[in-house]
């Protein structure tokens, strides 16, 4: 009996491969701005992005797929939903990204502090390397260095969406929230798919995607 063939390495955008997950995070953001620039109504802003996210809730509960994205999606919209109109100011519905992604970036960065980069998990869970590939000085060194690209990422957002909202530029939140959103995410993606290997290579480390064979 011949032997399985491998297993494909996942590519750089196999995190993207339900659209439905990136979909259930933007589109409700979006929504709102574009129906606030039209009507400079909060409420009906507010109200469109909720029923949005209401939609998308459901229509996941219907096709019988996973609702952990919807889930939090739906809760996040609701709670800048609360604040925008409590508040009756537009940008204020984008604080709860300003607290999303300055989390973000604590969680990533510690874990740098604490000598367990959070990406090194990440990688080694994503090609099933063996748990100690991680704990390689030379493979942590490098983890290290990307994990902090991803939580400059995050401070970056955070600041981004800061500065949006004190300056009461609504619409900037709208275009900062599209184009820091997936093509932000993608490209750091890639880059790590390209990046980490050469990395690991110069560094002389084992690279996940390629293990050497038991003896």
């Amino acid at each position: 009996m011949s032997a399985p063939p491998p297993e494909h390495p996942p590519g750089p955008f196999d995190a993207l491969r339900d659209p439905r997950a990136i979909a259930d995070t933007t589109i409700a953001p979006i929504a709102f701005v574009i129906v606030y620039t039209i009507t400079k109504e909060v409420n009906v802003a507010a109200a469109v992005a909720v029923g949005i996210g209401v939609v998308m809730f459901v229509e996941r509960l219907v096709r019988r797929k996973s609702v952990v994205n919807a889930l939090g999606g739906l809760f996040g919209i609701a709670l800048a939903a609360f604040i925008a109109v409590r508040s009756g100011n537009a940008e204020d519905f984008f604080w709860p990204k300003v607290a999303q992604q300055g989390g973000l970036f604590v969680i990533f960065a510690g874990s740098v502090v604490i000598r367990r980069p959070l990406t090194g998990y990440i990688v080694s869970t994503l090609y099933r390397a063996d748990p100690e590939w991680q704990k390689i000085p030379e493979v942590r060194r490098v983890m290290t260095e990307y994990t902090l690209i991803w939580a400059g990422l995050f401070l970056l957002r955070a600041l981004v969406f800061l500065t949006g909202i004190l300056a009461g530029e609504v619409e900037f939140l709208g275009v900062a929230s599209l184009a820091m959103g997936l093509p932000a995410f993608g490209a750091l993606l890639f880059f790590g798919y390209r990046w980490v290997p050469k990395r690991l290579a110069q560094l002389g480390a084992p690279d996940p995607r390629h293990p050497e064979p038991a003896a």
